[in-house]
């Protein structure tokens, strides 16, 4: 279990804890528990973001997707919607860290390391629809998250995720340390796949490895074995 802070949409800080799977709610599979109401409720709120933004969904358009009464969602939720947004939040953090985690750990070279790191992250966000629906229609309320002094706790805490896998692979003598070195190209990893999810860049397309391994070769397997 990992523990991510983030600076959640009402400027709040806020620590998840990375736990489970991608896709371990939202499950299909027959043989598995039904969703408990909490459960519908929170990915009722993921659909109605992407459906109409943040600010237009409201507490009746929630429960109505879950299909539940407007008091049970209270009930469950008693600040209302601030409540199931950051549910939300939490929920989707956790169950991308956790993905990405087992994905990184199918990888024993730097290259394909860094590769499928940047690779899944981007296409998380680039392909989530209630973050997209945001960013293209929201963006006030997306993008201060990720600018100036708010960055630093997304910062932080991504950094201090990416290092553990980093650290096996940065040469024994770098200076000033191993775990600075790791932390430094930890640094530039995560403001790479931010700065290429706000604004896409004709030279890296997500889908296409063969153009995140030229980003990677070029500018950070240099860093890591100098």
């Amino acid at each position: 279990m990992t523990d991510f802070t983030a600076s959640c949409l009402d400027g709040e800080t806020k620590t998840f804890l990375v736990s489970q799977p991608m896709g371990a709610i939202a499950t299909t599979d027959p043989g598995a528990p039904a969703a408990s109401t909490e459960d519908r409720i929170v990915e009722a709120a993921l659909t109605c973001i992407a459906r109409w933004g943040l600010s237009k969904t409201t507490i009746d358009d929630i429960a109505r997707e879950a299909g539940t009464s407007r008091a049970t969602a209270y009930r469950l939720f008693p600040g209302g919607k601030e409540t199931i947004v950051d549910a939300v939040v939490g929920r989707e953090i956790r169950q991308f860290f956790a993905d990405l985690a087992v994905e990184l750990s199918r990888h024993d070279d730097a290259e394909g390391l860094l590769v499928a790191g940047i690779g899944r992250s981007l296409r998380f966000l680039t392909t989530h629809p209630a973050l997209r629906s945001v960013l293209a229609h929201e963006p006030g309320l997306l993008l201060p998250q990720v600018a100036f002094h708010r960055l630093g706790p997304v910062l932080d805490a991504a950094v201090g995720f990416a290092v553990p896998f980093l650290r096996p692979h940065v040469a024994p003598d770098a200076v000033p340390s191993v775990d600075a070195r790791a932390a430094e190209v930890a640094e530039v990893l995560v403001r790479l796949v931010l700065s290429l999810a706000l604004s896409p860049s004709e030279h890296v397309d997500p889908d296409d490895d063969a153009s995140i391994q030229r980003v990677v070769r070029a500018h950070l397997l240099p860093a890591l074995s100098p």
